[in-house]
């Protein structure tokens, strides 16, 4: 660009120098035509002289000595006009020179006009892929950063899985070592509802006893009734028989206590019992269900943890695969 400005300075003067060459030929050419016509001008007298050569006797000495005068003045002027040619000659051969000079420096400046529209169009051409160089530097700068983003991110995200990933296999452990001790609680509640059916046995064992006992207690109570009624009814012929003309019968208050409340004291021990008996049954029956609702808990629990863990690991599967996608 720089060289081109210099070309362009340099054609510059010399145009300034053509056109004072042009100024000086201009100049030259007026002092050919002047002389050209004060040639004319001898020419024209010399054909007078010619003419007038007829009348040379007439003219005498003086007209002898003006011939002689305007011979050497023509001599004199064709000097000057040889001169004048050979100056008009070495003129017009400048002027062919400034001519030649003239197209190499229209042809030098529309070539350096060419080259400077072409370096235009190049310089304009290097301004809108500068522009393009930059809206493109700009985009790979925005997408750099995006991608700076994305990779901290990415980091973050990898460091929160391995932190996760270490808690999960922490709970995990806490989560096998749970499940171990409700399988053992488990075991040992199993244990304890055989030992509870065991004892339920037992107790329906030692309960149908009881029964038996009760009936048994109530048979015998009611054949001592039996008895006591016939000894009664013996005992009221016998005093019938002595004293059939009194209208009541008379008793012993020991028979009268005796009879009354022996009777409602075995009835109240039988119930007891059969109460007792069956409240055991149903302490037992409690106790069992109470065992069952912990088992349900326990199964409850495993099934929760199992859940938890089968969620965790889902989501520990969605965020690695997220991470490679």
């Amino acid at each position: 660009m720089q060289e081109t400005k210099n070309k362009k300075k340099n054609v510059k003067e010399e145009i300034n120098s053509s056109t004072d060459l042009e100024s000086k030929l201009a100049v030259t050419l007026n002092d050919v035509n002047l002389i050209q016509n004060e040639l004319k001008l001898a020419k024209d007298k010399d054909a007078k002289v010619q003419r007038n050569d007829s009348m040379k006797h007439l003219g005498g000495s003086f007209r002898e000595g003006k011939r002689l005068e305007d011979s050497s003045l023509l001599k004199s002027i064709n000097e000057e006009l040889e001169a004048a040619k050979k100056e008009l000659a070495l003129t017009r051969e400048e002027g062919f020179q400034f001519m030649t000079s003239m197209d190499i420096v229209r042809n030098e400046l529309k070539h350096v006009t060419e080259e400077t529209v072409q370096l235009k169009k190049a310089k304009e051409k290097a301004d809108i892929t500068a522009q393009n160089l930059n809206s493109k530097l700009l985009r790979a700068k925005s997408k750099l950063e995006t991608a700076t983003a994305v990779e901290e991110k990415a980091r973050s995200t990898l460091s929160s899985l391995s932190v996760t990933l270490e808690q999960l296999k922490i709970e995990a452990e806490v989560t096998r070592k749970e499940k171990k001790l409700i399988c053992e609680e488990t075991a040992k509640i199993k244990a304890e509802i055989g030992n509870t059916d065991s004892q339920i046995d037992l107790t329906e064992e030692k309960l149908q006893y009881a029964i038996q006992e009760l009936d048994a207690v109530k048979k015998s109570e009611s054949s001592a009734l039996q008895n006591l009624k016939n000894v009664i009814e013996n005992t009221m012929r016998s005093r019938a028989s002595t004293s059939h003309h009194s209208s009541s019968i008379t008793i012993s208050k020991f028979e009268y206590e005796y009879l009354t409340g022996h009777a409602a004291m075995a009835e109240e021990i039988a119930d007891k019992k059969v109460a007792a008996a069956q409240a055991w049954i149903e302490a037992l029956k409690a106790s069992e269900k109470e065992i069952l609702m912990k088992i349900e808990l326990a199964h409850g629990d495993i099934r929760e943890t199992r859940v938890e863990e089968e969620k965790r690991y889902i989501e520990l599967r969605v965020h690695y695969l997220l991470k490679e996608w």
